[in-house]
């Protein structure tokens, strides 16, 4: 399971245990050709507990929305459940048909909250643990194949202002990257490039712009959570794209 689609967990009352509720995936994709869409919790402990589930935009999330979950044309259930020892509750998120874009992918983030039964012994603390992942809403319709999004990418170095890298995702997908670097520097370990949107990317000090060629590589996150590697040699600061890496392909500055 992939930490970076899990927010850290929120340690609301410390202690030295660790949470038993799990989640069946680190992403999850509510294709809108479905009624609905669903994400399995699981808890391994062996104790009983009570998970909280609830929906909200990214921005509200930061404290910078104007909308509020309450508004939200998403909902979540079961809001509350009481999971057995062992146990498995499964989520269902559904939407109501009308509210969000139908041209892109809208993102959502799933909060699942873990409160476990207030432990007997006097000198053991309880603890509740929060955990997020991204919902990604994809409408029907979307042109392209978001597997291929990745590629599509309009990537250029900036000499100025920094330098910067800057990124333009021309598609109606949302991309994930992981481990962005050039000639082997590196420049993100995480970046979320939402669709049709823009991004700078500050290079680090120890960047060397007047090199010739050059190597720009990440990994990208796939619908299933898994990670596909990418590389592309450039010079200057003409545009250009970062295939697929080819199996066996070498990394090193100017080649891929």
């Amino acid at each position: 399971m992939n930490s970076m689609h899990l927010a850290g967990a929120l340690v609301l009352i410390s202690g030295m245990s660790e949470g038993a509720v799990s989640l069946s995936g680190t992403r999850l994709i509510f294709e809108g050709r479905y009624d609905e869409a669903t994400l399995d919790v699981i808890n391994r402990g062996d104790s009983e507990t009570l998970i909280q589930a609830w929906l909200d935009t990214p921005t509200a999330d930061d404290g910078n929305g104007h909308i509020k979950a309450a508004e939200l044309p998403f909902a979540v259930t079961p809001h509350l459940a009481r999971m057995p020892a062992r146990g498995r509750q499964t989520l269902r998120l559904l939407y109501e048909g009308v509210g969000v874009p139908r041209d892109r992918e809208s993102l959502l983030h799933l909060f699942v909250l873990e409160i476990p039964r207030r432990s007997p012994a006097a000198q053991q603390m309880s603890i509740a643990i929060r955990q997020r992942i991204n919902v990604f809403y994809r409408p029907v319709g979307l042109s392209g194949d978001p597997a291929d999004a990745p590629q599509q990418l309009t990537w250029e170095r900036v000499p100025s202002a920094g330098p910067a890298l800057t990124v333009r995702n021309p598609t109606p997908y949302h991309v994930s990257l992981l481990e962005l670097r050039i000639n082997g520097i590196d420049v993100a370990e995480y970046r979320l490039l939402a669709p049709f949107s823009n991004a700078a990317l500050s290079l680090p000090a120890t960047y060397a712009p007047h090199v010739g060629h050059q190597t720009l590589t990440f990994k990208a996150l796939t619908d299933y959570g898994g990670q596909r590697e990418y590389c592309a040699s450039f010079q200057g600061t003409e545009s250009f794209v970062v295939p697929l890496k080819q199996p066996g392909s070498s990394s090193i500055i100017g080649k891929c």
